[in-house]
């Protein structure tokens, strides 16, 4: 998964670059119409600005968080 940030603080997240890419284009043209980059600037933008992205499960096994931090049975 590959993600940035716009300028304007909005999370683009995509499979990869090139889908990417199309989720800038469709985010320009919809909230920043002014914005006039061509193709090969905005891969530029992509390929500066893009980072991996990796979603983790965070209780394995089907724990979850009263399992490890739950109250002490007294």
């Amino acid at each position: 998964m590959r993600a940035m940030l716009c300028y304007c603080h909005r999370h683009l997240e995509a499979e990869d670059d090139e889908a990417l890419l199309a989720a800038l284009r469709d985010h320009l043209r919809t909230d920043h119409p002014e914005v006039t980059l061509g193709g090969e600037q905005l891969r530029q933008v992509v390929r500066a600005k893009a980072y991996d992205l990796e979603y983790v499960s965070v209780y394995g096994a089907g724990g979850g968080p009263d399992e490890e931090f739950g109250p002490e049975p007294y």
